[in-house]
């Protein structure tokens, strides 16, 4: 698959080709890259398969990015689009759906 550069190509996507469903959250998340180290985020949606989240720090989408989300270990994505601050990401490894459903459920009791 292509990667894709923007929001804007993001967008002309076709939704049927999107592999899951996409929960709105927004909660502040940790995040870094191999060389660089922790910092802020702000997560807006995720599903199983990756998640958006906003960024002030650069991300260079050559690099995984490394997530932390509460109660749960490290998460490894890679970056698929960027616009931006914005950046759209792929896990390297599905989330179970009860964990998805139990992440969810946090990080909307935080809001």
């Amino acid at each position: 698959m292509d990667q894709l550069q923007s929001a804007d190509d993001f967008q002309n996507f076709p939704l049927g080709n999107r592999r899951n469903t996409r929960e709105i959250v927004e909660a502040e998340i940790f995040v870094r890259q191999s060389d660089s180290q922790l910092f802020r985020a702000t997560l807006s949606d995720l599903s199983v398969s990756g998640f958006k989240m906003t960024s002030y720090t650069y991300l260079d989408d050559k690099k995984p990015v490394y997530i932390r989300l509460p109660g749960i270990q490290t998460l490894t994505a890679t970056i698929k689009w960027h616009d931006h601050q914005d950046y759209g990401c792929a896990f390297d490894n599905d989330l179970h759906p009860a964990v998805l459903e139990h992440l969810v459920s946090k990080l909307r009791a935080f809001e």
